[in-house]
């Protein structure tokens, strides 16, 4: 019968102590709690950034924050220098946030590189790329670095403000930027000061423990927990005071603050970073900057002002928008806009190609002259469409052609912010086409189009695109102008303006709760449920943005424009004739065109509101509500009843004027200092990178050879273990029967000159390893070897140069 040999067999027992003494070595005292203080001080910042809408998927973040502090205390507890602690932590970091993020994202690792190297491609090439996997990639990195620094400072070298103030810098920030619209971000930074004290109060503690330590100070054992109670009510007593005192001069500084971020160097910054990286919802100053950001939610409460934002010279005798932007794509509560490209024109004037496909035919062109009325204004207003701006500024386009020569606009920028009280001028094609023109227009739609203008997201519901249909059957309409008058006359009748509505709960789409739920709402709710309606009847429509027309002025002949004018409204696409405006919203005067049918009165409704132009933050009569809401899909019958179309009297049409469209312009990568910069910027970067990796590669060779198995052994004998490692370089294989001696004049054999430093480490080793430990003075000998080694170490790799040529071997 075999029996286990003692050296192979290990008992529970001794494993058990060998478990308590690797626990014990890896924490001590305290610093299971610290770490858990730790996690959660670490937590706030990005829990706030996601409770403040910043696009980051938390799904990656989150794992990423605690495996940073995992790994980070790891390292803490390891015997590597700070300088390889951090390249060892960055490369766990990249390959960490790259398997989270692949294990979240459709397509895996490779389509997270994919969507990596796309996003450099547009950013560096001048493109527009918003891919938010992109920012929460590089998120995961800033939050890697801000674990593995805060553990660091607290369980390596324990500098206790190095650790808070970076991760308490982003949550700061954060707070700041978003201006107070989510109240949860208080409660974020109220639990990320308190567990700042906390790690304080651990970090007195530790400092006087180790003077107690080195003076031999006997202390109780329990002394540690009661200290940490003691500061965790002084922690909260300390919070409670600063939540009381009064701060009378702080809305000064913020509003200086405010100031800063509207100078003209950040606006170039934010407009690049908004160009590369999705926008983050802010309520921000007050600007002439409405609409201005890449995306538009729909959200809760508005308060909109009488600032005079801006006037407006131009003929009298039409219906105006002021327009600036267009959104194209819904999802779910929010617009994005689908521009692909950006197109600089750095001398004025800035013309802009629109191809007949976009223009069509009746349309006047219109001259006006823009003042701006408050701050600075970094987007260009005019009436639909624009061809020329008497500004030099870009484009954000998609083409409508192949040979990239018809602009479809989403947004036009000046190259610099336009200053209160600067003026510019813009030419606008009008449309003037009348309702009997639209109605023969057909459904011919280029493909530029259908492909864009017609889409309908997941989020839109059935009753929806129910209601929409009932709305067109009881109307009878059988043309696109028609069914989008009917559409537009119904939203005007039965939704109520209302400006103070709450947002929609989570999880519903927002079309869906105004039309079946709330049956209330403002501009851009109107304007979203007709655009998504007009589409489910097949009908290409886009959201445009801007001002409408405000109030005239006689004495000036001028309109003036205020911020609560701030306004969206429908385009419809009509084919020969472009793209046509139509207003959803009760508060705003319908637009009456030539031919158009006498509105219909509703069955239990209460009559339409008045025609003349009201201000956006007047109370408006609230129409008696309709029935209470079906089934999801289901319609109460006899909702609309059939409406008798009669015509009314409209003014004549003015004369139509067909425009002479300008040339193209060819899209150019470089213009403004920006478009110069960014390309070379990031060459600049990809070659400091490489650099980089070749300095870490270089650095870690130059460890493993020279420090890889030196643990604990003297400077006599490193430096002897050393040469013993270079010799191979250059050739030579001591056997191990010989002799220091031997190995010596081995070595000086094959590189004479290297006699000198080579005899005195071998000496030296020989009286350390076999004579008396009073024979050879220790502070000396280190100070020798420390000098013999580099010059031994240069001999031994020039000959090993050498050695690489073979004509000289």
């Amino acid at each position: 019968m075999m029996t286990a040999s003692p050296r192979t067999a290990t008992s529970p027992k001794t494993f058990m102590r060998r478990a308590q003494y690797f626990w014990r070595t890896l924490f001590g005292p305290g610093d299971l709690w610290t770490l858990f203080i730790v996690g959660i001080l670490l937590a706030m910042p990005a829990l706030a950034l996601e409770s403040a809408n910043v696009p980051i998927s938390i799904r990656i973040v989150f794992p990423v924050v605690l495996l940073s502090v995992v790994i980070a205390f790891l390292l803490a507890r390891s015997h590597y220098n700070e300088f390889l602690a951090l390249i060892i932590g960055l490369l766990y970091g990249g390959c960490f946030t790259l398997i989270i993020a692949g294990t979240v994202t459709p397509g895996g690792i490779p389509a997270v590189v994919d969507r990596t190297i796309q996003w450099f491609i547009d950013a560096f090439g001048g493109g527009i790329n918003q891919d938010q996997l992109v920012f929460t990639l590089l998120m995961s990195g800033l939050f890697w670095f801000l674990g593995y620094n805060t553990v660091w400072h607290v369980f390596r070298v324990d500098h206790v403000w190095r650790a808070i103030l970076p991760p308490g810098i982003v949550l700061a920030a954060n707070s700041l930027l978003d201006n107070g619209s989510s109240a949860s971000l208080d409660i974020y930074l109220l639990l990320f000061v308190f567990m700042a004290l906390l790690l304080t109060v651990r970090s007195t503690l530790e400092q006087r423990e180790w003077e107690w330590y080195v003076n031999g100070v006997q202390v109780p054992r329990n002394l540690r927990r009661h200290f940490m109670r003691f500061g965790l009510l002084l922690a909260l007593v300390a919070m409670l005071v600063a939540w009381m005192i009064p701060s009378s001069d702080l809305q000064d500084r913020l509003d200086n603050f405010q100031r800063f971020l509207q100078s003209e160097s950040l606006a170039q910054l934010s407009e690049t970073l908004n160009r590369i990286f999705a926008p983050i919802d802010s309520q921000g100053p007050a600007t002439t900057d409405y609409y201005g950001s890449e995306t538009l939610n729909l959200s809760g409460a508005i308060e909109l002002g009488d600032q005079v934002v801006m006037m407006v010279d131009a003929p009298t005798g039409y219906q105006y928008y002021w327009k600036s932007r267009t959104f194209d794509y819904y999802n779910d509560g929010q617009w994005q806009p689908v521009a692909t490209y950006r197109v600089p024109d750095v001398e004025a004037p800035l013309d802009v190609f629109l191809g007949p496909d976009v223009l069509g035919n009746s349309r006047i062109q219109i001259v006006q002259e823009f003042t701006v009325g408050l701050s600075a204004s970094r987007l260009i207003y005019a009436a639909p469409q624009t061809v020329q701006v008497s500004l030099p500024g870009r484009m954000d386009v998609s083409y409508t052609d192949i040979a990239e020569t018809s602009m479809n606009v989403s947004v036009i920028r000046p190259l610099e912010p336009i200053q209160r009280g600067e003026r510019y001028t813009a030419v606008s094609m009008m449309s003037v086409a009348t309702a009997h023109e639209l109605r023969a227009a057909g459904t011919n739609y280029p493909e530029w189009v259908r492909n864009t203008y017609l889409i309908i997201p997941p989020s839109i519901t059935e009753r929806t695109i129910q209601l929409a249909a009932e709305i067109v059957r009881q109307s009878g309409a059988t043309n696109p102008y028609d069914i989008a008058k009917a559409i537009e006359t119904w939203l005007r009748r039965n939704i109520a303006y209302n400006e103070n509505i709450p947002a929609p709960p989570a999880g519903w789409d927002a079309v869906d709760w105004v039309l079946f739920e709330r049956q209330e709402g403002y501009c851009t709710y109107y304007t979203s449920a007709m655009v998504m309606m007009l589409r489910s009847q097949g009908i290409p429509a886009r959201m445009a943005a801007g001002f409408a027309q405000g109030e005239y002025d006689p004495t000036t002949g001028q309109y003036v424009v205020r911020e609560r004018d701030a306004h969206t409204w429908v385009e419809a696409y009509f084919p020969g004739y472009g793209w046509i405006e139509f207003e959803p919203t009760s508060a705003r005067s319908a637009i009456n065109r030539e031919g158009d049918l006498e509105e219909p009165a509703f069955q239990n409704q209460s009559p339409p509101a008045s025609p003349t132009p009201l201000p956006t933050n007047t109370p408006q009569p609230t129409p008696t509500p309709p029935p209470p809401s079906p089934a999801p899909n289901e319609l109460p019958p006899d909702v609309l009843p059939t409406l008798t179309p009669t015509y009314t009297p409209t003014p004549t049409a003015t004369p139509v004027i067909i425009p002479t469209v300008p040339p193209p312009i060819e899209p150019e990568t470089t213009g403004s200092f920006l478009d110069f910069i960014l390309p070379a910027f990031g060459l600049a970067l990809l070659l400091f990178l490489a650099v980089l990796l070749l300095i870490i590669l270089i650095i870690m060779l130059y460890w493993w050879w020279e420090w890889r198995g030196m643990g604990g052994l003297s400077p006599v004998a490193r430096a002897y273990a050393r040469l013993e490692r270079y010799i191979a370089l250059i050739g030579l294989r001591p056997r191990p029967q010989q002799t220091p001696l031997e190995k010596r004049q081995a070595i000086v054999e094959r590189v004479p000159t290297a006699e000198r430093p080579v005899t005195a480490i071998t000496r030296m080793y020989i009286h350390e390893r076999y004579g008396p430990s009073a024979v050879l003075d220790t502070e000396r000998a280190a100070r020798t070897a420390e000098r013999a080694w580099p010059e031994a170490r240069k001999n031994i790799l020039q000959r090993w140069l050498v050695r690489l040529l073979p004509w000289k071997r």
